[in-house]
């Protein structure tokens, strides 16, 4: 018992977790496979497509071309504008002068007890006639054959909501060392008999830019007019689907769609400020266990490790640690498209996104507004 309890130090420990870490990505990754067909005597459901965007002529074309692009044999791409002010609006009416498949909705009015873009999910999910609804972000680029993988996927898991984790564009430092964080969080630390499970959770494994649902699931969890005051919108989604006991899946969306969530420093401050807090459901309490969790994982071995190297220790535990938390990084980096060499700054990813969840649980804190879309929102307290 002695040497038993000699060898459990706490760098041991650290190492045990970061090495289930390690094979949890795997297990993950291969349970997150999608599926590319349906069963011969099974047809495939017409799907709609709801996009809202407000603001968006840089993204929208290239959006929609994919969209209308999907090699599906059901669907039709909806696009509500919510009041946009560039020339998102004329963009869309010359594309969808070329193709009947794609229908645009418009409204100037905004309610005062919704944000933009609940209200403009409302307004689509009241036009969609489908059995399924698929809301995806004007930010996205979609594969030929996401839609198709999508629908088997959720219909091999009898998924009532179904998210896609995407590949990740980033070109400026800050989304290089920060946008990576989010596979990690997802592939790596969630439990792998968490992905995909059934029923209740607190933090429902899924990411807003792809949302599948089933048109039944959608409307008996109260879809968006519940959550319409919400700025998290996809995570308090899927909150209202596990109160119906309604399956969730995650799926691998590498190679289905990619995203660039913000194009710069300051857009992505304020964008994870508004929703990082209220993503983990916070508490102060839940907030300091993160962080001290963060460092002993994440950053103390890194000093560690810069430590042995000072003594000469090339070989020791601290260097398994970091070739750990490394090799990790590269296996997620390899599959979600962000770069290897900025893996290598790991600590420093960690400390930003400790750094934002920190400013989020400030704004919460004091109900300061933020502006997002060229409009004012109070963050959750």
């Amino acid at each position: 018992m002695s040497s038993i309890g000699h060898w459990i130090t706490l760098d041991n420990l650290i190492f045990l977790i970061l090495l289930g870490f390690l094979l949890n990505t795997l297990l993950n990754l291969k349970k997150m496979t999608p599926a590319d067909y349906l069963p011969p005597c099974q047809p495939w459901p017409f799907v709609y497509i709801l996009v809202p965007v407000r603001n968006e002529e840089k993204n929208v074309r290239r959006l929609v071309d994919s969209l209308l692009r999907q090699d599906y044999p059901g669907f039709e791409v909806v696009v509500f504008d919510d009041n946009s002010s560039d020339n998102t609006w004329p963009i869309l009416e010359e594309l969808a002068a070329e193709n009947p498949r794609l229908r645009l909705l418009r409204s100037d009015n905004l309610p005062s007890c919704w944000t933009g873009k609940n209200w403009a999910c409302h307004q689509l999910s009241l036009a969609a006639r489908g059995e399924m609804l698929l809301y995806t972000d004007a930010d996205t680029v979609h594969h030929p054959l996401a839609l198709k993988q999508a629908v088997a996927s959720a219909l091999q898991h009898k998924a009532g909501l179904l998210s896609a984790l995407p590949a990740l564009e980033a070109k400026t430092w800050s989304e290089k060392l920060y946008m990576p964080i989010i596979p990690f969080a997802f592939v790596s630390l969630i439990p792998f008999f968490k992905i995909n499970s059934r029923r209740r959770r607190s933090w429902p494994a899924v990411l807003g830019p792809f949302l599948l649902f089933s048109r039944r699931t959608y409307q008996a969890s109260g879809g968006h007019a519940a959550i319409k005051e919400n700025i998290v919108d996809d995570i308090a989604l899927a909150r209202q689907v596990a109160r119906q006991r309604e399956n969730i899946t995650l799926i691998d969306g590498s190679r289905l769609l990619s995203i660039r969530f913000y194009r710069c420093f300051r857009e992505l401050w304020a964008g994870f400020s508004k929703n990082s807090y209220e993503a983990i459901k916070g508490t102060p309490l839940k907030l300091a266990g993160i962080i001290l969790v963060c460092y002993l994982l994440f950053i103390r071995p890194y000093l560690a490790f810069l430590g042995a190297l000072s003594q000469a220790q090339l070989i020791s535990l601290p260097f398994l640690q970091v070739a750990l938390i490394t090799l990790n990084r590269f296996i997620l980096a390899e599959r979600f498209g962000s770069s290897r060499l900025w893996s290598m700054l790991h600590p420093f990813s960690i400390t930003l996104a400790l750094v934002i969840l920190v400013n989020s649980y400030r704004l919460s804190l004091f109900r300061k507004k933020i502006v997002w879309k060229e409009r004012f929102y109070p963050l959750p307290k």
